[in-house]
């Protein structure tokens, strides 16, 4: 009598591969690197770093300078008795906009 419970399991065969056979099909490298070879990757990492560090330091350097520039425009706006209400109505909007963002970058929390 057989029971109800018992599975029938089915094995699969697998076929089992040397490290000497794998090392043919890995596309990776097994032998060391000549130390000239190492030294001028390592050269060009360097040099690769530092272009996207100059990069990003550019870009950081031109948004702040854009915000100054409107920040400044804005506070013109509201410190001019001759513009109306409306000019300086979207005038506060940017320069609130301007100091939240920063308030928020500065302390690295989203301020809404």
């Amino acid at each position: 009598m057989t029971n109800s419970s018992q599975e029938n399991t089915t094995y699969q065969a697998v076929s089992v591969i040397s490290i000497p056979e794998m090392a043919k099909g890995w596309s990776g490298n097994l032998v060391s690197e000549d130390p000239t070879d190492k030294k001028h990757r390592l050269e060009q990492e360097a040099y690769e770093a530092s272009h996207k560090r100059w990069r990003l330091n550019i870009i950081i350097v031109m948004a702040i300078l854009g915000l100054c520039f409107v920040f400044y425009l804005c506070f013109l706006t509201l410190i001019d008795p001759e513009t109306g209400i409306n000019d300086k109505r979207w005038a506060t909007v940017f320069v609130s906009s301007i100091v939240t963002g920063s308030i928020g970058f500065l302390t690295g929390k989203a301020i809404s």
